[in-house]
């Protein structure tokens, strides 16, 4: 696997793995604390449909609201990504900065899906923006769709001895493993620094803003 460093950290592909982490991380910090993953729709979509067969009218309103936030969320960064592509993603960094200062701050004790409205709005808001780079489409959010690109990559690479199926095949191999660096680092603090943990992520968010700003100015 003779890819160089320079071309698989290139500034974007890095500002990707970045964002993987922080997906990664928000993953395990859904899941441990609140019971629920916080970055997508699907078991959500089913529970509500579930509440509403059981006619718990406040648990199927509760997950409605949910879905409500995620998909205007969702919306307006992906707007803001089509209209206003050089400034979306400081844009969308601002707003993980400032929706992680605000899921730190809830409650442990505090119901566990209103609690994750917050990062509902926060995950869909970065898949809007981060959807992968110029070349690939690879959200940094869940895994699913990157373990079958790289998968795919890696068998057309091992078939015709393609180099693009080589370098796609690494890009994909190097956002799941900072995807699931970003779950560890999460299964490792959380125990220790409860909600509070993901105030971590303000590291690489900070550090990724920093770097925009310099680079696109």
């Amino acid at each position: 696997m003779n890819i160089p460093v320079k071309q698989a950290y290139s500034y974007e592909n890095f500002l990707h793995y970045s964002m993987c982490m922080v997906g990664g991380f928000c993953g395990s910090y859904a899941l441990l604390l609140r019971g629920n993953f916080g970055s997508a729709q699907t078991a959500n979509l089913i529970q509500m449909f579930i509440s509403i067969s059981e006619v718990s009218v406040l648990d199927a309103f509760v997950r409605i609201s949910a879905l409500g936030v995620f998909m205007i969320s969702l919306f307006v960064s992906s707007y803001l990504r089509e209209k206003y592509t050089e400034a979306s993603v400081k844009i969308c960094l601002l707003v993980e900065i400032v929706g992680v200062c605000m899921i730190g701050v809830i409650p442990r004790q505090a119901d566990d899906l209103l609690a994750l409205l917050p990062l509902f709005a926060l995950t869909a808001f970065q898949w809007g923006v981060f959807n992968g780079t110029k070349e690939y489409v690879s959200p940094t959010l869940f895994s699913t769709g990157n373990i079958r690109q790289c998968i795919q990559a890696w068998m057309d690479y091992h078939l015709n001895a393609t180099e693009s199926s080589k370098v796609k095949g690494t890009f994909y191999g190097y956002t799941l493993l900072h995807y699931h660096l970003g779950v560890l680092v999460g299964i490792a603090l959380i125990p220790v620094f409860g909600v509070r943990s993901i105030l971590f992520c303000l590291i690489p968010l900070l550090i990724n803003l920093k770097l925009e700003s310099h680079t696109r100015g």
